[in-house]
């Protein structure tokens, strides 16, 4: 093309009436310039574009959950270092043991972003 201009695309897609698919990028005088050229065309995203908007997502996702990634990556505790039962601490009544299983675990109380 030799500009980035709708009216361009449309002009030379209105030359070549047997298209059926166009393959374009997300920019919006793309999608203008090929509904107005050739409105019987499906028109899809490119391969290379998926991907990298894919890619750019799943970065973001990460970074803002990497504390909480990084806390299900550690090793459990070593069962031979965990306190004996007889030394553990009293458990007011009511409340389940830290580290039973009916204990919340770390990161599910109301602030909890994981």
């Amino acid at each position: 093309m030799p500009d980035r201009e709708a009216s361009s695309l449309a002009a030379w897609l209105t030359e070549r009436p047997g298209i059926e698919v166009i393959c374009r990028v997300r920019a919006p005088f793309f999608a203008e310039g090929a509904a107005i050229g050739a409105p019987q065309a499906v028109q899809v995203a490119d391969r290379w574009h998926l991907w990298h908007n894919l890619s750019e997502a799943s970065e973001r996702a990460v970074a803002q959950r990497r504390r909480c990634l990084r806390a299900l990556s550690r090793p459990p505790p070593n069962p031979s270092r965990s306190p004996s039962p007889k030394k553990s601490r009293p458990v007011r009544p009511g409340r389940p043991a830290i580290g039973s299983p009916t204990a919340p675990g770390p990161g599910t109380g109301p602030g909890a972003r994981c």
